[in-house]
């Protein structure tokens, strides 16, 4: 028998009444490492709580079928005895940590003290944990104190130091940085080779593929597509199912559909590949003539009256932790995208653009005026900030609510109210759920919903912080398409993001913080490619940008379709 079976299994929320998962069956082997992925909504959280026991044990509602763990049936099996064998890393970490413990080691240990094991092994095996996801230096910060990119490394952590036979991840990656991302798969990936069985649910296709051994695409509750990644993935992209294909796989197969390279070797997954594929072909010629550059604005400019200003901002914390040093610059339109490391400053320069925050030294002004000489209420006005957890920010019993509370609050008259909430719940695709409570929702619909709220207040300013964690193929592409039209009305738009291929699309203008200081300041051409510089904060370059450089072009790619560009124009010479 395998080490998990899942028989026809049909599940309904009890608030729902179409089924989240369909006519299942599938089996997982002991010492798998399977990846799990689909659009926003599919069922994949689902899936995960099936496996944990969670389903039908926590969340309740219409069940069928069969699910066994280790042989144990988890209809027949508590929570508690499933935990010893399976660790769960929920897809929001916010809603994983305790809220109980002081410091970052008190929260890695709490599970063990509550498994009764021995003091002297409780530290060594938390210790350990928080070493395995680089946090060895944060161990007496407050759980509260730490990022969002923190607060999900910690969360992985308290599952690692219970060493559980099974670890389920959702979403692990979704809130760091490209490194951690890095550090987090190559641990997730030393405990897969330790014999660990591990099922990881991602929209990170660019890892996830490399990684693991199987993945699985679930669609409306039933599997899609079931098999080995590339092979999967290629699949998906014939149908142009969308998923986030990398880059460099849809590169290559774009370019083997042309005839342009042979359709032989296995299909890159990595840069590294894509570069040995393709730089066998050595007559591309001119990037640069091939591609339009330079630092022309992809949009309009906002008005100057609403120039946001930093003058020397610092900001340090109650507890000494000093998040911004000396930050000046003035942000004049467009979409600027903020990048860095977690714990690099960014969620605390975006509350500084609300007055959320005020300066500890320096000023931030909006308009012209200190944001101190603003009441909260006078700033919301000017500036809407979308939280990077949208629980933090949803209360009402809908969606149209939620998306109406901020109109409503900031003198708009009904007739203008109504406008803006259809159109802000149009662009967010959200008119499918404009009835539900937003509560009820998926993470990447909740974020949608957090923004539709905010957008809806008609700001000159917009603040996205992390708006495009979580999402499918059609939400970042509505979050793109967002990002235009706002600028396009003439409003500045800020994204602070760990999304640079987002940002290569979209932004005007990136900004890379290190250490609450400013690093580089530029168009993003010319930030991304400063590889090394980046690197000190963590951040790589989109996947074609430094395909680009492996290749010797030129210049600097910021899509697949600029070294599309260049193949087509070599071939046309």
């Amino acid at each position: 028998m395998s080490l998990i079976e899942i028989e026809d299994l049909t599940f309904s929320y009890a608030s729902q009444h179409e089924p989240a998962l369909r006519n299942l069956s599938c089996s997982i082997e002991q010492g798998s490492f399977v990846g799990i992925t689909g659009l926003a909504e599919a069922g994949k959280s689902s899936f995960c709580r099936l496996i944990s026991g969670y389903i039908p044990h926590f969340f309740h509602g219409e069940f069928s079928g069969t699910v066994s763990v280790a042989g144990k049936d988890t209809k027949e099996t508590t929570i508690g005895e499933l935990a010893e064998r399976v660790g769960f890393v929920f897809e929001n970490p916010f809603d994983q940590l305790t809220g109980a413990s002081l410091t970052v080691l008190e929260e890695a240990a709490f599970a063990l003290e509550n498994m009764g094991l021995a003091r002297e092994e409780i530290r060594p095996r938390a210790e350990k944990s928080l070493s395995q996801v680089g946090m060895e230096d944060l161990t007496d910060r407050h759980p509260q104190q730490l990022s969002g990119g923190q607060s999900q490394r910690l969360a992985l952590a308290s599952v690692l130091a219970v060493q559980p036979e099974i670890f389920i991840l959702d979403e692990p990656t979704s809130q760091l940085d490209p490194l951690g991302v890095e550090e987090v798969f190559d641990v997730i990936s030393e405990m897969h080779r330790s014999g660990y069985t591990v099922i990881v649910v991602s929209q990170d296709l660019d890892h996830l593929a490399v990684h693991s051994d199987r993945l699985i695409v679930i669609d409306k509750g039933e599997i899609k597509w079931d098999g080995e990644p590339r092979k999967v993935l290629l699949q998906a992209a014939e149908a142009r199912y969308p998923i986030l294909i990398p880059d460099v796989l849809e590169i290559s197969r774009k370019l083997r559909a042309a005839g342009r390279i042979p359709s032989s070797p296995p299909a890159p997954l990595t840069v590294e590949q894509a570069a040995t594929e393709l730089y066998s072909i050595n007559t591309l010629g001119s990037a640069a003539d091939a591609i339009a550059t330079g630092k022309t604005s992809r949009h309009s400019k906002a008005d100057s009256s609403k120039q946001l200003v930093f003058e020397d901002v610092h900001y340090d914390y109650p507890t000494g932790v000093s998040a911004i040093r000396g930050v000046s610059l003035s942000l004049d339109g467009g979409c600027v995208c903020i990048v860095g490391q977690n714990g690099a400053g960014k969620t605390t320069f975006a509350k500084h653009l609300n007055g959320l925050l005020r300066p500890t030294r320096g000023r931030v002004l909006v308009g012209g005026k200190d944001t101190r000489e603003y009441r909260i209420a006078e700033l919301a006005r000017e500036v809407g900030l979308a939280f990077q957890n949208p629980d933090d920010q949803l209360f009402r019993s809908t969606v149209e609510e939620e998306v109406r509370f901020g109109p409503d609050n900031v003198g708009a008259s009904p007739e203008e109210a109504k406008r803006l909430v259809t159109s802000a719940i149009d662009l967010m695709g959200l008119e499918a759920v404009r009835e539900k409570k937003p509560h009820d929702l998926g993470l990447s619909e909740r974020k949608r919903v957090a923004t539709a709220s905010v957008i809806a207040m008609n700001t000159p300013v917009v603040v996205l912080d992390e708006p495009t964690g979580g999402q499918d193929a059609e939400g970042i592409e509505l979050l793109g398409h967002l990002v235009g039209h706002l600028v396009q009305q003439g409003k500045l738009v800020v994204v602070v993001t760990h999304d640079v291929k987002f940002a290569a699309r979209h932004a005007d203008r990136v900004i890379a913080l290190h250490q609450g200081r400013v690093l580089l300041d530029d168009d993003p051409r010319t930030v991304f490619a400063r590889e090394e510089a980046l690197a000190l904060t963590h951040v790589e370059p989109p996947a074609v940008t430094r395909l680009g450089k492996m290749l010797e072009l030129d210049e600097t790619l910021l899509s697949p379709e600029e070294l599309l560009a260049v193949f087509a124009r070599a071939e046309d010479s």
